[in-house]
């Protein structure tokens, strides 16, 4: 789910949606060091949830920037009913707040079908602490948490679960290019496959920018598919020069 670049930006039936659902906010440490391709004035992106092709919600991300800082704040939203009464229900708010390319602050709060969860994390001089339900835990200072839109992800060997405060252990494996059909046309995007404590499969554009996601819901192995919603999403514009910036390869 992409900024702009942007725009250019762990039970079977149901209990597997619940594992779906940490799945769509688990992935993201970053490289070194980041290339810079300024926010601009793309405001974020829009991303369509499909389950086995029929749509199951929504993931967007947003992006406003304040000073030297840039504010990423994500949304998830998914439901499942059958005739009048609804099977599983998720909602998931996500704030970041980024400075100089690391993260300084987030603060998440989810209701995955009832089960509430909580996660706050601040920058501190040896790290990034993280403060759980029932835990603090120290992680490491460059960590990008598990928002998708980051194409540090590419180059993961660790990821904070955003929904649990978790540090999860991946491999990011990069595969063929193929085209990527787009609201605004088609684009060229490289599989990078995750393997792990998750996986999933991401395509990045040439300037590291998410274009789509797929991925097999434990449990019942149903498809969960990512698009750019054809009705939120506009051809994105070329980015202005800002002093704040999105750690996106150019």
């Amino acid at each position: 789910m992409a900024p702009v670049c942007a725009a250019k930006a762990k039970r079977t039936g149901f209990k597997a949606l619940k594992t779906l659902a940490i799945g769509l906010t688990a992935v993201g440490v970053g490289y070194g060091s980041y290339a810079a391709a300024s926010l601009g004035s793309a405001e974020g992106i829009a991303f369509e949830v499909l389950r086995n092709g029929s749509p199951i919600g929504s993931h967007t991300i947003s992006f406003q920037q304040q000073d030297d800082q840039l504010i990423v704040d994500i949304a998830i939203g998914l439901e499942v009913k059958l005739a009048f009464f609804t099977l599983f229900d998720y909602q998931h708010r996500n704030r970041e707040v980024w400075e100089n390319g690391r993260l300084v602050s987030i603060d998440t709060r989810t209701d995955n079908n009832g089960e509430l969860h909580e996660v706050s994390g601040r920058a501190i001089d040896d790290g990034f602490l993280v403060t759980g339900k029932e835990e603090q835990i120290l992680l490491p200072g460059d960590v990008i948490p598990t928002s998708y839109w980051n194409p540090a992800t590419r180059g993961a060997e660790a990821l904070l679960n955003t929904q649990t405060g978790e540090l999860i252990d991946v491999k990011v494996t990069p595969k063929y290019t193929q085209t990527v059909e787009m609201p605004w046309g088609e684009s060229r995007g490289q599989l990078h496959r995750i393997s792990g404590d998750l996986e999933v499969d991401l395509w990045y554009d040439p300037a590291g920018c998410l274009l789509k996601m797929s991925f097999k819901a434990p449990g019942d192995g149903s498809t969960i598919d990512y698009r750019v919603d054809q009705h939120t999403a506009e051809r994105p514009e070329p980015l202005a020069a800002s002093e704040q910036t999105v750690p996106c390869e150019s």
